[in-house]
């Protein structure tokens, strides 16, 4: 491992990331690894270090920047996304180097889960950190819909988890503010909190409006009204708007059955908490009555959709991942 200076320059990359309160933590955490990495003070970290959230929330982004950060600085750094563990046949790389970043392990085949937690205790022994990334914590972690096994669950709970939630309102203006600074376009105030307010989305897609507000400003060749990003943007919003349908099919993916089979009059168990769980938000995000919500389940009546959000509310109260769940789905959805 390459010796740094204390006098070498810390963090510029990560410096230069907008802390906001749905990072803010995930960003201290990594700020730790790189300083640890740098001094070979790695050994005293909780490892892995384990970052998961929502699409849209910035894991990759984050990872990218401490992976730039060190790697300027000549400290061997290896990426991976989980799928890439198909694809090869050495690991070498993964045991030895520096630190490991794995991606999005929610798609890990499961024919590998015992090869990651080989390289994880190996990496530990000898101080070398490990970051995960995935959409759902270790313990609610599924692949195909099959949870993983405890010994890789607990692994990747044994050191440090930190969520990353979607990003509010308030932190979504200051990032389109400081995008459209960076674009050296102009943005009035009243723009910026009618596009914080109704642009539901992270970095990546609030970036690809300032970059369209770009353009249109450009073709029209005068500042941009509110009436002006209101009906370049009406469609988008629109589409991004929660329905059942919606909704249904969010819950049906996370879960790994068809929407069909929720909106169903079938009984079995693999449908009942998907469905359960599509009434319940479809009657928190939505403005329709129990009864409305009713038609699209297979004609149930309101007290059996009364019925199924009082079993989720219920059931949150004492389990903890379906909480994480449903919090997860909301933010994903709203």
């Amino acid at each position: 491992m390459l010796v740094k200076s204390p006098s070498m320059p810390i963090r510029p990359a990560l410096a230069r990331l907008l802390a906001t309160p749905e990072n803010r933590s995930a960003l201290s955490a990594l700020q730790d690894v790189v300083a640890a990495v740098m001094e070979n003070t790695a050994d005293k970290l909780p490892n892995p270090l384990y970052l998961f959230g929502p699409s849209g929330t910035g894991k990759t982004h984050l990872v990218q920047a401490v992976a730039a950060e060190l790697t300027k600085l000549e400290i061997e750094v290896c990426t991976f996304s989980a799928n890439d563990f198909a694809a090869k046949d050495d690991f070498t790389d993964a045991r030895e180097t520096d630190l490991w970043i794995v991606e999005d392990l929610q798609h890990l085949p499961a024919r590998f889960e015992n090869t990651l937690i080989d390289l994880i205790d190996a990496r530990r022994v000898h101080g070398l950190p490990t970051i995960c990334t995935a959409l759902q914590g270790p313990s609610v972690l599924r692949h195909r819909g099959a949870s993983l096994p405890h010994r890789l669950t607990n692994r990747l709970a044994g050191g440090l988890v930190v969520a990353l939630e979607p990003m509010q309102t308030a932190s979504r203006r200051r990032l389109l503010e400081a995008l459209a600074h960076q674009a050296r376009q102009s943005v009035s105030p009243e723009i910026l909190d009618w596009l914080a307010e109704h642009l539901i989305g992270g970095g990546r897609q609030l970036a690809g409006a300032v970059r369209q507000m770009k353009t249109l400003a450009a073709l029209q060749r005068k500042p941009l009204t509110l009436a002006d990003v209101r009906a370049h943007f009406r469609a988008e919003v629109e589409a991004k708007a929660p329905t059942v349908q919606r909704i249904t099919a969010r819950v049906s993916a996370y879960y790994q059955v068809k929407p069909k089979l929720v909106f169903s009059a079938r009984r079995s168990h693999d449908v009942l908490v998907p469905r359960q769980l599509s009434m319940y938000l479809s009657r928190q995000l939505t403005h329709l009555s129990l009864e409305k919500i009713g038609v699209f389940f297979g004609g149930r009546d309101h007290k059996t959709v009364q019925h199924a959000c009082n079993k989720i509310e219920c059931a949150m109260k004492s389990n903890a991942a379906l909480s994480s769940i449903v919090r997860q789905l909301r933010a994903e959805l709203a």
